[in-house]
């Protein structure tokens, strides 16, 4: 990609492109102390990060390197707050789903939705369940939190879920009665409410596997339709008519 950049003369993508690479150094070394640090939870959520970071980084350099892809819109100015907010919701609700599959705290509520353990709201430690660094050298396989500490990352997730959903909702359907964002907004209230149904689905079902890769493709699509509309949003160029000689 930087080769491409520079060949074709794309100064602005080359910061981006700089910034990929980086990303993607790090994301190895997060690969490794996966591994050597035994699957310190810190660690593993950040590994998901910085993969979804590439991601988001190449649909980033792809779209604004495709000629004649431009979404021309007079409110471009104001989507792209709606929309860099959402994305920043998204991403808070990507990096808490992490903390929960790291600290292995998907099923803390057992397969009850939406009460968990029977109650709506069961003894918890968030105090606990947010230390984000205990030192290396542990054995994180299977968790080392207690009960009460997992059920707070579980309540965490489901009720960020809750405002992420309903945010990104209410984007759509402004998207969707907008003139040239109706595709885009009808694909960003159906990835939602699809992400949604997958989200409950890993409760009721027991965290199936192919529920639980579905609900990571689904988090990663729906970053690809804001990131997508995002690097593709222009305002309308102002044309000005020289004025007539006298």
């Amino acid at each position: 990609l930087l080769a491409y950049a520079w060949r074709a003369g794309r100064e602005p993508f080359i910061g981006y492109t700089a910034v990929l690479l980086a990303v993607i150094i790090m994301q190895a070394m997060l690969g490794m102390w996966t591994v050597t640090w035994l699957l310190k939870p810190i660690v593993v959520m950040a590994h998901l990060l910085g993969g979804l970071t590439t991601f988001s980084l190449l649909t980033w350099l792809a779209w604004r390197a495709t000629p004649n892809t431009e979404l021309i819109q007079g409110h471009a100015r104001l989507f792209k707050r709606l929309l860099w907010i959402g994305l920043v919701l998204l991403v808070v609700q990507i990096a808490l789903g992490g903390w929960t599959s790291a600290n292995y705290a998907a099923l803390a509520c057992g397969t009850d939705f939406p009460k968990c353990l029977g109650q709506w709201l069961p003894e918890h430690d968030f105090a606990e369940a947010l230390v984000l660094w205990r030192g290396i050298g542990v054995d994180y396989e299977g968790g080392v939190l207690d009960g009460p500490a997992r059920v707070a990352i579980q309540l965490m997730h489901r009720g960020m879920a809750v405002v992420v959903a309903l945010y990104l909702i209410a984007l759509a359907v402004k998207m969707i009665r907008t003139p040239g964002l109706v595709y885009w907004g009808s694909m960003l209230a159906v990835l939602t409410v699809a992400q949604v149904a997958l989200g409950i689905s890993n409760v009721h079902f027991g965290l199936p596997l192919w529920v639980a890769v579905a609900h990571n493709a689904g988090a990663a699509l729906l970053l690809f339709t804001l990131i997508g509309v995002l690097a593709r949003l222009r305002e309308p160029e102002q044309m000005t008519e020289p004025a007539p000689m006298a």
